[in-house]
């Protein structure tokens, strides 16, 4: 009678492993899925979709690009039909070159830097957003000054 019991031991301890294993592969597969599609939403276009206002500029120069499925526009005229975006940098080539923008900002102020060309330095906010930063007489030291207070005001 003892064999049988030794026998019957080692199954049930079988089969308690197995749906352990089971367990752990069925959340970690979930776990898997669920960081991959996080990751697909933080790189997809439709992050930098819509209408970025320049920051700073006088009311009748002032830019504004528009990121879209079809293209990018310039102050309403298209510049590339494609571009690249990899969560936080976009890339676009037009007729004059390569542009390169940083998303930068924070998601109660998104903004995009525009890196290449540096010169002139520009900036654009997300449209909607206008109200968290001043739109005339734009300086960095002004933005860093509002992004501090900003940081430390906000709960």
């Amino acid at each position: 009678m003892a064999s049988r019991r030794g026998k019957h031991t080692k199954t049930n301890d079988s089969v308690i492993l197995i749906i352990i294993l089971l367990v752990s592969i069925t959340l970690a597969s979930v776990l898997g899925f669920a960081f991959y599609n996080s990751h697909q939403k933080h790189i997809s276009p439709t992050q930098v979709y819509g209408n970025w206002i320049e920051i700073g500029a006088p009311k009748q120069s002032t830019e504004i690009l528009t990121f879209a499925s079809h293209g990018v526009q310039r102050n309403h005229r298209l510049i590339a039909t494609q571009y690249e975006f990899d969560g936080r940098i976009v890339k676009l080539k037009t007729g004059s070159g390569t542009w390169v923008y940083e998303k930068v900002g924070t998601p109660r102020s998104p903004q995009l830097r525009r890196i290449t060309p540096a010169l002139p330095p520009q900036r654009f906010i997300l449209q909607g957003f206008e109200h968290t930063v001043p739109m005339d007489g734009y300086s960095p030291g002004q933005n860093r000054r509002s992004a501090l207070s900003e940081h430390f005001t906000t709960k």
